[in-house]
C-alpha cells in the first residue's frame, strides 16, 4: 500500500493521460464511422437516381434515344424532353461524385443527345466531372451533328 500512496500522482497522470487517449480514440472511431455513413448515403443516393433515370429511359425511349433533337425540341414535348436531359446530368454528377469509373456510361448515355448539349443554351452540369463530361461531348459531337436551327 505504501507504494500506490507514494506514486499516487503518477498513477493519477498515467491514468488520465490513458483516459484522454482512450477518448481521443473515440471521437475518431465516430468521425470514421460518420464519414463511411455520409459516403454510403452518398452512394445509395446516387444509384437511386441513376435507376430512376433508367426507368424514365424506358418510359421514354423517344427521349432516351431521340430520332430527330430539333423537331422533339420544337415540340410541345420539348420541356420534358430538356427535364430528361438535366435528370441524366443530375444522375450523372450523383453517380461520379460517389463513384469512380462511370465516365464512359454517361458519355454513352449523352452522346445522343449531342443536338441539344452543342449549342450556348444547351445543358451543362453543375461540377467539374459532369462540365467535363459535357465538354467532351460537345468536342466529339458537335463536328459530327449540327445544332439545331
Amino acid at each position: 500500500m505504501s507504494w500506490i500512496a507514494k506514486h499516487s500522482s503518477i498513477i493519477q497522470t498515467v491514468s488520465a493521460l490513458i483516459t484522454a487517449i482512450v477518448a481521443l480514440g473515440a471521437l475518431i472511431g465516430v468521425k470514421i464511422q460518420l464519414d463511411e455513413a455520409e459516403r454510403l448515403q452518398g452512394l445509395q443516393s446516387a444509384r437511386d437516381a441513376y435507376r430512376s433515370h433508367l426507368i424514365l429511359a424506358v418510359s421514354n425511349p423517344d427521349f432516351a434515344e431521340p430520332s430527330d433533337t430539333c423537331a422533339l425540341l420544337q415540340s410541345e414535348k420539348a420541356a420534358a424532353y430538356r427535364a430528361f436531359v438535366d435528370h441524366l446530368l443530375y444522375s450523372a454528377e450523383q453517380m461520379l461524385d460517389a463513384e469512380e469509373d462511370w465516365e464512359a456510361t454517361f458519355k454513352e448515355e449523352l452522346e445522343p443527345h449531342g443536338q441539344y448539349l452543342c449549342p450556348e443554351e444547351g445543358a451543362v452540369g453543375r461540377t467539374w466531372e459532369v462540365n467535363k463530361l459535357v465538354s467532351d461531348i460537345i468536342k466529339e459531337q458537335c463536328a459530327i451533328v449540327s445544332a439545331c436551327q
